[in-house]
């Protein structure tokens, strides 16, 4: 569930940029047809490759001297400048999506010249420029998008690479059938309803940069703002996010396909040339249409993993124990799950929890980080997850300081009894005491 919703992540993210590259190319190729000027056209896809060699160039340099995962301030940063890249090409859908083949055709003809003119240097390089520029920008975002998405709670980046792999192929899909005046789909309602969604991640990177600052306190946190954040950064909150993204653009993409109508016949039009036609506008709309059912019968699987997705994990109610001469003694854990107990401390209910480790040692610590409200934890596989943010923490890690670990509790062991302090567990209580 997890390798799927982080590759399903990285897939849209590279789908969504691949889309918007495939978008410009084919509406410049599509102007240099119309006004006679194919000559140009070696010179798109020039520019085109070289604004892909430049991105992946951009991919490795992020790979070698990149994210450190222990690094939260550079991950916060990344984040957050992934979210205003986000945020501007929002606006830029919103102000251009009515009329962007009109303002590219506008900028194109004061680069090339009028039509008929003779190819020449200046033409040459300015298509290049503009093909290179263009595409190189969703390049580079789609390389940032996925560095944050890397820093993301929980993230691999082997996911994000077989997911994006994935995208790009869907996407040069999309950019072939778009040049090819396969897939005809409404720009402003598409680019209007993909926004909103797009928002919504702009929201979910702006919590995890927040989350990494608290983490190192390098901006106060409060209780509101922990709820808050803890709500974008978990999975269900993620997996909901792809959802919106694929279904709202496919019922787009259905109702456009549906709504099609056939071309109107001009009586002057040979039989043959009507025929052809209305061949072109069937193929169109079946594309269109499937293309749209596709991505709500993804959008179908996905609801699905999320019902189960909400009822993952292991979480055991604590037990209520009693000191006896100032301890907590419990006998020695025999699996590999967590044990909960809970113990007033003046009043005041203090969690902790024990996991045996699989090479037989026991972990011990409260069930609150240092950061978060005290939802404690659940345990998934071979990981403790926070219930406030889902943060992933590697049982080896239980017992160490920092950001979302457990706040270590020390515990004595003999074997076969476990025995924690009074003493020891009154540290947690202003901890908990402050839900």
């Amino acid at each position: 569930m997890d390798i799927l919703s982080k590759m399903l992540e990285a897939l849209v993210i590279t789908l969504r940029e691949g889309i918007e590259a495939a978008l410009v190319v084919g509406i410049l190729l599509a102007y240099l047809r119309k006004t006679g000027r194919e000559a140009l056209t070696r010179y798109v896809l020039l520019g085109l490759g070289a604004a892909v060699l430049a991105s992946i160039l951009g991919a490795v340099l992020i790979q070698r001297y990149g994210l450190d995962p222990e690094n939260e301030v550079l991950e916060g940063t990344v984040m957050f400048v992934a979210a205003g890249l986000v945020g501007s090409l929002v606006i830029w859908m919103w102000r251009t999506g009515r009329s962007v083949r009109q303002r590219l055709e506008g900028r194109l003809d004061t680069l090339v010249g009028p039509a008929g003119m003779t190819v020449g240097s200046r033409a040459a390089l300015g298509v290049f420029a503009f093909a290179f520029l263009m595409v190189l920008r969703e390049g580079v975002e789609t390389v940032l998008f996925l560095a944050a998405l890397s820093g993301t709670i929980g993230a691999n980046p082997l996911y994000n690479a077989l997911g994006g792999g994935l995208g790009l192929l869907l996407a040069f899909l999309f950019g072939y059938l778009l040049v090819q005046g396969s897939v005809r789909i409404n720009l402003h309602r598409f680019f209007g309803i993909t926004g909103v969604v797009l928002l919504i991640l702009v929201g979910k990177l702006i919590a995890g940069g927040f989350h990494e600052f608290f983490e190192v306190g390098l901006i106060p946190s409060s209780p509101f703002w922990l709820e808050v954040v803890g709500l974008f950064t978990r999975e269900t909150t993620s997996l909901l996010v792809l959802i919106l993204l694929i279904a709202l653009p496919g019922l787009c993409l259905a109702w456009d396909g549906w709504r099609m109508l056939p071309p109107t016949p001009v009586p002057e039009t040979r039989a043959a040339d009507r025929r052809k036609h209305l061949a072109g506008f069937r193929r169109a709309r079946r594309w269109t249409v499937a293309a749209g059912t596709g991505a709500l019968t993804i959008s179908l699987v996905l609801g699905t993993f999320l019902a189960v997705q909400a009822t993952r994990g292991y979480d055991p109610t604590p037990l209520k124990v009693v000191p006896v001469d100032g301890a907590i003694r419990l006998a020695f854990p025999e699996d590999e799950k967590i044990h909960k107990h809970v113990v007033d401390v003046e009043g005041v209910p203090v969690r902790f929890l024990l996991l045996k480790r699989k090479d037989g040692s026991v972990a011990s610590a409260f069930d609150v980080c240092y950061i978060c409200p005290a939802k404690g934890y659940f345990q998934d596989g071979e990981q403790l997850i926070c219930k406030n943010c889902d943060a992933p923490i590697n049982e080896a890690t239980v017992g160490m300081t920092g950001g979302c670990n457990p706040i270590p509790l020390q515990a004595n062991t003999d074997g076969s009894q476990v025995t924690v302090s009074m003493t020891e567990l009154a540290r947690g209580q202003d901890r908990f005491a402050k839900r």
